[in-house]
């Protein structure tokens, strides 16, 4: 019994050491009112106003990289145009909060400008919504008159 613990211990361990540094794949930060936050529902949607996906990359709460989407005939990868460590401001208004849409974290031992990361595991339609470090609702991205946006599954 005890050697069973140990070994799924150790597993767990394991499993939560990372080898590279890991980065969040997310899409710009965007402010919504606080009150539509309150009232959010399955169904509802968030224009983005962009035509087309721009991609950024996290690292511990740090907006580091822009990146574009390369696809491939047999992968998805996506390409670090532009290196840039900027902290990621928080709102001081009473009436507004920053909400980021996470995709997914990705590992990458080499991070420069031009350095290409597989992507194909992740799946670029299921966004998860977040204020602060809160889950607030996992999300689809669609299409509406030629824009991206988000329309919300499953509010948490």
């Amino acid at each position: 019994m005890r050697g069973e613990t140990q070994s799924s211990h150790l597993a767990n361990m394991i499993q939560k050491h990372k080898l590279y540094p890991e980065y969040e794949l997310v899409l710009p930060l965007f402010l919504v009112k606080k009150n539509s936050l309150k009232k959010l529902s399955e169904g509802d949607i968030f224009l983005l106003g962009d035509e087309s996906l721009n991609l950024k990359l996290l690292q511990e709460g740090d907006m580091y990289a822009n990146v574009e989407i390369q696809d491939t005939q047999n992968s998805r990868r996506i390409n670090i145009v532009s290196i840039q460590k900027n902290t990621v401001m928080g709102t001081n208004s009473k009436k507004y909060e920053n909400v980021k849409c996470s995709f997914s974290f990705l590992q990458s031992r080499v991070f420069e400008v031009g350095h290409t990361i597989d992507i194909s595991s992740v799946d670029l339609k299921k966004v998860d919504l977040f204020v602060g470090d809160k889950q607030l609702a996992k999300g689809i991205l669609i299409n509406v008159d030629e824009e991206i946006a988000i329309q919300i599954e499953k509010v948490k």
